[in-house]
């Protein structure tokens, strides 16, 4: 199994409420933690313990406890009423990336990508059902402007999730399947199992993705594969383009030879 059906076959059920998981060495108080934080960190408006407790399904009291924890550890704070997170937080996932041997590599490659062509430039890896971004080059137009580090878009609709969909075996593919609902975010989404198996297999077949409007109906975008040592495929590099005036034609000629040697230039350890 390589890095991308492992990701694509563990789902945090820590970080998803209501869900539950176990088994020999789970910590359920520690899971607890993990689903509060993520929790105020997603919810929009008032961040009481009683929307926090209601959002991830725990009792009040638990979840009293959790936030009183995390206040005394200075990884929130509170106003004696609502809660919020504090910038300690992003140690827990700057503690990911500096594990990564290769992002200085990849820091490099990217940003003379981005000056070469122009354009912003992002670096993905799955996590669970979804593609998380774990660098991004920004260029001088303006696309995409919430996209950041640590942001997460569905696999199936974006150019990085699907090269790394393609790259999973038919067992990994049908749990991913049975795991993620096809929400179609425009009319071009693939919304059934058989109109993206067709899709991956072309990405297969050329060695690249191209999504057009099929998560946001402005937005284009092309991938290639980033591999390790083995030549797995472990990360996905990708560029997104104003959808209006661009072609898969057009984007390739331009695009996806810089991008590819780009690729060659990352380490992947």
């Amino acid at each position: 199994m390589n890095m991308v059906e492992s990701a694509s076959k563990t789902v945090n059920a820590a970080s998803e409420p209501g869900k539950q998981a176990g088994g020999e060495g789970f910590l359920r108080s520690f899971s607890r933690g993990l689903s509060v934080i993520s929790t105020l960190g997603k919810l929009r408006g008032r961040r009481t313990i009683s929307t926090v407790a209601e959002a991830t399904g725990l009792p009040r009291a638990v979840v009293r406890r959790i936030l009183s924890t995390l206040c005394e550890l200075q990884y929130a704070h509170t106003d004696g009423r609502e809660y919020q997170l504090t910038p300690k937080v992003l140690t827990l996932g700057l503690s990911y990336l500096a594990s990564l041997p290769y992002l200085a590599y990849a820091q490099q490659a990217l940003s003379e990508l981005s000056a070469e062509i122009g354009e912003s430039c992002a670096m993905a890896v799955m996590d669970g059902n979804e593609a998380v971004f774990i660098l991004r080059i920004p260029s001088r137009k303006v696309l995409s402007p919430n996209l950041v580090v640590g942001s997460r878009l569905p696999a199936y609709a974006t150019s990085p999730g699907r090269m790394l969909l393609s790259q999973l075996d038919e067992a990994a593919l049908e749990r991913y399947l049975e795991a993620t609902t096809l929400k179609p975010y425009t009319e071009r989404t693939p919304t059934s199992p058989g109109q993206l198996r067709e899709a991956l297999a072309r990405v297969r077949e050329k060695g690249y993705a191209w999504v057009d409007r099929e998560l946001d109906p402005a937005v284009a975008g092309l991938s290639v594969p980033l591999r390790d040592r083995q030549r797995q495929v472990v990360a996905a590099l990708s560029v997104n383009v104003i959808a209006e005036g661009w072609t898969e034609e057009r984007a390739v000629d331009a695009y996806l030879t810089p991008m590819r040697r780009a690729a060659e230039c990352i380490r992947m350890e």
